[in-house]
């Protein structure tokens, strides 16, 4: 997803390709908002298409003991991108933020730029918070990567969701998405999530490398649905890792 400043990108040009809706218009952000990809770009891009773009992985998460470790920051999770006049019962924790943050700091792109004045790349936002040190349910899979960009916790409760949307759609994006279903009210029953136009099946527990570049939504109509979100840095390596993470290989 492109995000849109106040003004002015980066380069200091005025933005003028993202529309008040939304729509972005990709041939007038080429080479500001939107990076020609490169060699890497195209190898890392085809060998991902390649494995899928709902892919579950080896990694499952003991939903019991990450119950147990979750339950002692109860009071600390907030919304995720309120928004005034909409019923949205969403929160995040952050696991990898920026240098100095809080659980409750950098859950989506738009806080983080307004914090620190520019927009950033997810790969720029690598650093462990204490929740990370906290949560060794979850080490086995974070800790499969040399590094991290930005990564969190999502809690969504009933009523819960995220309407249709991309993240990062261009081949030059920076990061991959790895997923982890954390919670046993991830399933049919309570939760539900549509990938490009179709919804997929889940096993609590499991993680999945999700193309988030296709369309996807959730919706929630339970409570405590609670999902990891990974950004990995896009290299060669770390395709090889995912590569030799799939469940069916």
């Amino acid at each position: 997803m492109a995000y849109k400043d106040d003004e002015f990108a980066p380069s200091g040009k005025k933005i003028d390709w993202i529309a008040p809706n939304g729509q972005i218009n990709y041939v007038k952000g080429v080479g500001v908002d939107v990076p020609m990809p490169d060699m890497n770009d195209v190898m890392c891009e085809l060998q991902l298409s390649a494995l899928g773009d709902f892919v579950p992985l080896c990694h499952l998460i003991n939903t019991t003991d990450f119950k147990r470790e979750i339950k002692a920051w109860d009071d600390k999770w907030v919304p995720y991108l309120r928004t005034t006049g909409v019923t949205n019962d969403r929160e995040g924790m952050m696991l990898v933020g920026m240098e100095g943050d809080t659980v409750g700091d950098s859950l989506s792109m738009p806080e983080i730029r307004k914090r620190v004045g520019r927009k950033l790349l997810e790969s720029e936002i690598n650093v462990p918070t204490e929740l990370y040190h906290a949560m060794p349910s979850l080490h086995p899979l974070l800790n499969a990567f040399d590094t991290l960009g930005r990564t969190m916790i999502v809690k969504l409760n009933k009523g819960g969701w995220f309407p249709p949307h991309r993240d990062h759609p261009v081949l030059s994006r920076d990061c991959f998405r790895i997923v982890a279903f954390c919670s046993e009210n991830t399933d049919h029953s309570t939760f539900e999530w549509e990938h490009d136009y179709r919804r997929r099946d889940i096993q609590p527990g499991r993680s999945y490398y999700v193309d988030t570049r296709k369309v996807h939504r959730t919706a929630c109509w339970g409570n405590d649905s609670i999902h990891l979100v990974m950004n990995i840095p896009k290299t060669w390596e770390n395709v090889l890792k995912v590569m030799s993470m799939t469940q069916h290989y």
